[in-house]
Order: structure tokens, then sequence, then C-alpha cells
């Protein structure tokens, strides 16, 4: 069944306060008009604006105006959100993730005559780690064989960097981890 909507004259408008009342075209009783029925309405109501509404009966019996619009008014057209699902995005980084751990083992362990990507990375026969301290800054260089050398992870983007020489670390101005 089809809505039925009645049409009505705004009289009355108190905007601070997000109500008013309609003067029914047919001329009965007034209409109680609140801001929230008018969903989607571009501007708020003011007196003289003809409103099309569905009339309600409330619970104490009083007759409102519901899925109430403003004649010759536009509704606000919103625009749609883009449905971003942050679940979804999860598993997919972790695929790419795995699947790029398992190409760079596979390549670092395959008998393959091109060098591993962690081989380019270092200049041959270089094994002395130069890292950067992530909670105080400090140039810190690892040897081979040393307590922390084989969780070291060089990152050149930081600034990070190998060298072949203790002697080569000291004068590029790194100094020797405790350990």
């Amino acid at each position: 069944m089809k809505p039925v909507f009645q049409k009505g004259q705004l009289t009355t408008w108190k905007d601070d306060r997000g109500f008013g009342f309609i003067k029914p075209a047919q001329g009965s009783k007034e209409i109680f008009l609140h801001i929230s029925a008018l969903k989607g309405a571009s501007r708020r109501p003011k007196v003289g604006d003809t409103i099309l509404y569905q009339l309600t009966t409330q619970a104490n019996g009083k007759l409102s105006a519901s899925n109430a619009s403003i004649e010759g008014v536009l509704a606000k057209i919103l625009p749609k959100k883009p449905n971003i699902n942050k679940r979804r995005l999860l598993p997919k980084f972790i695929g790419i993730g795995i699947m790029v751990m398992i190409a760079i083992l596979s390549q670092e362990f395959s008998r393959s005559r091109s060098p591993s990507l962690i081989k380019l990375v270092t200049k041959p026969g270089c094994e002395i780690k130069g890292n950067i301290s992530i909670d105080r800054g400090a140039k810190v260089y690892h040897v081979p064989g040393a307590e922390d050398y084989e969780s070291t992870v060089i990152d050149p983007a930081r600034g990070e960097r190998w060298f072949c020489t203790e002697s080569e670390a000291i004068a590029n101005g790194w100094r020797k981890a405790p350990k």
C-alpha cells in the first residue's frame, strides 16, 4: 500500500529547539513537526514553508509529522562512502608478506647462478653489520660471532650499511657493539 502524504504550511518554528507546528491544508488541528522527521533536507525549515508529511499518531494520542520534506527544496544527496572493509585487507597483506618471504628464501637457498637478494645488498666478502640503534640513534657495528650479530638486520633506507673491515667502520664514525 502506497503511503499517503499530507500537505500543510509551517506556522511556527523554534529553530533553537528543532521543532514547530504545521497547519494542515484541510484546516484540522495543528500537527507537531520535529527536525528529525525532515531527514535529508538540504536546509532547515522556515515559517511559511509548505511541508509534505505522513501523519503519525504518537503513543500519547497526539498527532505528529513523519517522513517529512520541504516542498520545492531538494533533498541533500550524501556522497557514498567507499566500502573499505579493513578485516579483508589484513589477510591480503599477510598473504603478500608470506609470498615475498617465500620468494626471498627460495632464491636464497636455490642452486641458481644469480646472486640472492640478500647478497645483492651486501658487498662481497663484507660481513660487518653497521646498525643504527632505534632508541638512541647510535651507530654501532656488529662482527660475525658477536651476541646480536644474527638478529641484526641492515636497512640501507635508514642509513645502515655493511663494512669489510672494523677499521672501515671506525673511520666512518661507527663504534663496536658492546657484546
